[in-house]
């Protein structure tokens, strides 16, 4: 597997191994190089395929952490300007630009790196072992995929990126976020 970035930058570990929607990979694609101009960072690309309108969601950062509304709002009008140019859907849609939160979505694996040995939510396409849903301890991570120490089972479990719908930090508020 190689880390030629799907995002277009090339950098090991930066494109994106959980599956997108083509539409949302498509977006990250684009703008991805933009957003990294203006010193920020591209989290997630979330599209929603409505009747009448579709959504689109840019989930933005700075590289470690921080970002604020006002680097939101400078940023919501490029981005809507770009999407314009590049004109990457189809119809009517609506755009929102936001911080990824506090449970934060994982998508590169430059993602699960830094989250190794916190506590992490995956949701798999299909079940394994009759579960969809694993939430634990990241306890590693490589070019396939990942392990976690799934709590409900008390089993550590290997899940590629292939079988990965998504996958976030799980902020711990019983533990102050930590284990």
């Amino acid at each position: 597997m190689t880390d030629a970035g799907a995002a277009g930058n090339g950098r090991q570990g930066h494109e994106m191994v959980v599956q997108l929607h083509p539409v949302a990979m498509r977006v990250a694609e684009l703008l991805g190089p933009h957003i990294e101009r203006q010193g920020f960072e591209l989290v997630s690309v979330e599209y929603h395929k409505g009747t009448r309108s579709s959504m689109l969601r840019l989930l933005m950062d700075r590289p470690g952490g921080g970002i604020g509304l006002t680097d939101l709002e400078r940023l919501s009008p490029m981005l809507s300007d770009l999407l314009d140019v590049y004109d990457p859907i189809e119809g009517r849609y609506t755009l929102e630009v936001a911080s990824p939160g506090l449970n934060r979505p994982l998508t590169r694996r430059a993602d699960f790196a830094a989250f190794v040995g916190q506590r992490v939510k995956i949701r798999t396409h299909r079940a394994i072992d009759g579960q969809k849903s694993f939430t634990g301890a990241l306890a590693s991570v490589d070019a396939e995929g990942v392990e976690i120490e799934d709590e409900p089972s008390r089993r550590r479990l290997r899940i590629g990126f292939g079988e990965m719908k998504g996958a976030n930090y799980e902020y711990d508020f019983d533990g102050a976020g930590r284990l």
